[in-house]
């Protein structure tokens, strides 16, 4: 058994969810709507939506962008399966993109390039164990070919620039995250539109 990592919990996080307990509110209280604000202002964003997975925020992201059947939608090869399988939710196809090297775990923007069709509608770019994509030369690209640009921040939440690439960004807070709610996931949009949308999804309409 490889261990990827341990959460460091203690009297601080079980006083939390004691409190949480006896308001009786288990989901959906003030304490989310206070961690939405908290986490959207750590990143310098106005709002955030907070969800159950990582893989439900790319979900919602790609279905509020109005990605659907018949598109193609750029992925890492080198990523969790949840990142492709949010593409196959919509209904769309994840075309798989090769990482730049070995040492810059990246999807390669040349490789991408190749990838792209007139079917392509969107670019998930994972920041994969917190290195971040080149954010100048993917809105280049992404504007060069009308894309969506959405991040997928499971590893790099708190980190400066991510959520700021493009449509949206997506965060998970996994057991095995640097930050964790033991499950959960977030959304950044700086659409309010965008937001207001998913927000309303999220809550099955």
């Amino acid at each position: 058994m490889l261990l990827v990592s341990a959460p460091v919990l203690g009297a601080p996080e079980k006083a939390a969810l004691s409190k949480v307990i006896d308001t009786g509110w288990l989901t959906m209280g003030e304490q989310v709507r206070a961690f939405e604000q908290a986490f959207a202002e750590m990143h310098g964003a106005e709002d955030c939506v907070a969800v159950s997975s990582c893989t439900a925020a790319l979900h919602l992201i790609l279905y509020a962008l109005g990605i659907g059947r018949g598109d193609e939608v750029l992925v890492p090869s080198m990523t969790f399966v949840a990142t492709a399988n949010a593409v196959l939710y919509v209904g769309a196809t994840p075309v798989f993109v090769d990482i730049e090297s070995a040492d810059v775990p990246l999807m390669s923007i040349e490789q991408a390039e190749a990838r792209c069709t007139s079917q392509t509608k969107a670019i998930i770019l994972v920041h994969f164990a917190g290195y971040l994509a080149n954010r100048k030369e993917w809105q280049t690209f992404a504007r060069a070919h009308d894309l969506h640009l959405v991040e997928d921040a499971a590893h790099a939440p708190g980190l400066k620039e991510v959520g700021t690439y493009g449509a949206a960004a997506a965060f998970s807070f996994y057991g095995n995250k640097n930050m964790t709610t033991a499950e959960g996931g977030a959304v950044i949009a700086r659409d309010p539109k965008l937001l207001a949308t998913i927000r309303l999804a999220r809550g099955h309409g």
